[in-house]
């Protein structure tokens, strides 16, 4: 199958979710008639594992591949979490097919020699025990109260991480915990930019940490998403989306 779109919306997932995460967004930009994709990575969602471990890099370049099969020539992405650390991959060797950049709930600095050694011991862990403590801690980390008293949501979550498969968050962890540091490129950052954290995520990417992201890149918006954590286009998708639309009718 192949078909051509001008542009499109990239809707890059968090970890470990897919991307169903951003059911609501797609509902939204299909009453506004703009065009969107969306992936899961390796051992997500629908997506199969590979055999061998992976880069960042390596990730971005199989989703290049993905949108050049369909024939989107340009993209405005919006990454959540590990879909921002894509999106800065994308910047430093494809920036000539983005023409805006929705970071959410991300960071632009690599992991620090302590956050290493969590994600390995977290492998070894998965290793031995399986993959159920971790999908336990990240319902938790990564939501608001106002989501965890949501039950409808919370059960929506923990479907979508137990399809992830363990090899899947596994190979993942390890291109996390690899990942480069990021904060180099931000002044480079030249395309209309959108930043937004959720303003109660205090345990994996606070407002503060979101921050720096838009503190580096000149002309950016900031903006904190009430009754939200870390995963604010599902967490309160009505404000995303609002603020989501307003800034793509600036940029297309």
């Amino acid at each position: 199958m192949k078909i051509f779109t001008p542009y499109a919306v990239l809707f890059l997932h968090a970890f470990p979710l897919n991307k169903n995460m951003f059911c609501s967004q797609f509902e939204f930009l299909e009453k506004e008639g703009v065009p969107y994709v969306a992936v899961d990575y390796f051992g997500f969602g629908e997506e199969r594992n590979i055999p061998s471990d992976y880069s960042i890099s390596q990730l971005t370049d199989y989703i290049v591949y993905r949108l050049s099969s369909l024939g989107i020539k340009k993209i405005i992405p919006v990454g959540d979490s590990m879909g921002g650390y894509i999106m800065f991959d994308l910047w430093r060797r494809y920036r000539d097919i983005i023409s805006g950049l929705v970071f959410v709930s991300t960071r632009a600095e690599a992991d620090t020699e302590e956050g290493k050694k969590g994600r390995y011991a977290t492998i070894d862990r998965i290793n031995k025990e399986g993959k159920e403590f971790l999908i336990e801690f990240m319902l938790d980390a990564q939501t608001s109260p106002s989501t965890k008293n949501d039950r409808n949501k919370m059960r929506k979550l923990e479907c979508m991480m137990r399809q992830a498969t363990e090899e899947g968050i596994i190979k993942a962890l390890k291109a996390l915990a690899e990942r480069p540091d990021n904060t180099d490129i931000l002044q480079s950052i030249d395309i209309p930019t959108l930043v937004v954290a959720g303003k109660d995520d205090e345990k994996v990417t606070p407002p503060s940490v979101v921050k720096k992201i838009a503190d580096g890149i000149k002309g950016s918006q900031f903006v904190e998403i009430d009754n939200a954590a870390h995963l604010p286009p599902f967490e309160n998708p009505e404000a995303f989306n609002r603020i989501l639309g307003e800034f793509l009718k600036k940029v297309l």
